[in-house]
């Protein structure tokens, strides 16, 4: 990348970043996701992808990688599976296959800072990636995250089909929220196991989230509320995800996405639309009273979002236990 194209991208980032803060004082705040897609924002580097290259063929020694090998892509024969943090704030993740005696990229995704790669079977005769990343934004009001994603092979290319927070410190100052004087966070601790059930794989969470307030940032702290919330996702071939719950609309009601730190409508679910639903998305409810809950779902279409909760009737259960 030329230094006409870094400062270019600079550029963009830093005006994410200012729009994102004026957010923040405005409006609400971003969550640990969204910190996260700023993070990874833009197209990787050429020499990053070149190393990954040199890895992938044994031409570069000495540098420091995560590596599985796994069957990824269907009936392409086993894949190598390389991850490399190339600074403190980026990562790469490449998919290597064969052919004849060459190393060909199969697929190369930006990523935060790498802390594991593995392959996992999602049931027999198929896999996925699974990976956990790192986000270090200590600086004031700081994240400090780590997330699990797990990446199956769909159409052309790799699909996240699973998200989840490994750990979470983040903190903000009350007067970004138009709250008062001081310092707020939440800290999040997650334990995730890895099962199997009826041949599929299983995930099962449990995370405790605690909301605490400090005079000042390093402060002592005072714990304002706790909770402790149980999850499983199964994997679920007819929505090529990992899936809590199965539910209907059960009116029409506006499909969400989520821009910075709001949640904006796109287009209308008609009542009695089918919903895979992903993820539990309550925190802010829980911090915050008054806001509304929401659960991240997936369309028949492969359509990824946000619905009220109250506008979904589960036909399998989801209910935190």
């Amino acid at each position: 990348m030329d230094n006409r194209r870094r400062w270019f991208r600079a550029l963009i980032i830093l005006a994410l970043a200012a729009t994102i803060f004026w957010q923040r004082t405005g409006a609400g705040k971003i969550n640990a996701y969204e910190a996260r897609a700023l993070a990874v924002m833009g197209e990787g580097s050429r020499e990053g992808r070149e190393l990954l290259q040199e890895i992938a063929e044994g031409r570069k020694t000495g540098v420091y990688h995560l590596q599985a090998e796994g069957d990824i892509v269907p009936n392409a024969g086993t894949e190598k599976v390389i991850g490399l943090t190339v600074s403190k704030d980026r990562g790469l993740l490449g998919v290597f296959g064969t052919e004849g005696n060459r190393q060909v990229m199969l697929a190369c995704l930006d990523t935060l800072p790498l802390q594991e790669v593995k392959v996992v079977q999602l049931e027999a005769g198929q896999n996925a990636v699974l990976i956990r990343e790192l986000l270090d934004e200590r600086f004031g009001g700081y994240f400090l995250s780590s997330f699990y994603a797990l990446y199956n092979w769909q159409g052309n290319g790799l699909q996240e089909i699973w998200r989840k927070i490994a750990g979470n410190e983040e903190r903000w100052q009350k007067k970004w929220l138009e709250q008062g004087e001081g310092w707020q966070g939440v800290s999040e601790q997650v334990t995730t196991d890895f099962s199997r059930e009826n041949g599929r794989l299983v995930i099962k969470t449990v995370s405790s989230q605690t909301l605490w307030s400090a005079p000042e940032a390093n402060g002592p702290r005072t714990n304002l509320q706790s909770r402790t919330v149980a999850h499983t996702y199964r994997w679920e071939p007819a929505w090529g995800a990992m899936v809590m719950a199965v539910g209907k609309v059960n009116q029409t009601t506006p499909f969400k996405e989520r821009r910075g730190n709001k949640y904006i409508d796109v287009f209308n679910l008609p009542s009695g639309e089918e919903v895979a639903v992903l993820e539990d998305e309550d925190l802010l409810a829980w911090l915050k009273a008054g806001e509304p809950s929401y659960w991240r779902v997936k369309t028949r279409t492969g359509r990824v979002g946000y619905v009220l909760k109250s506008h979904v009737d589960l036909s399998l259960p989801a209910t935190p236990r």
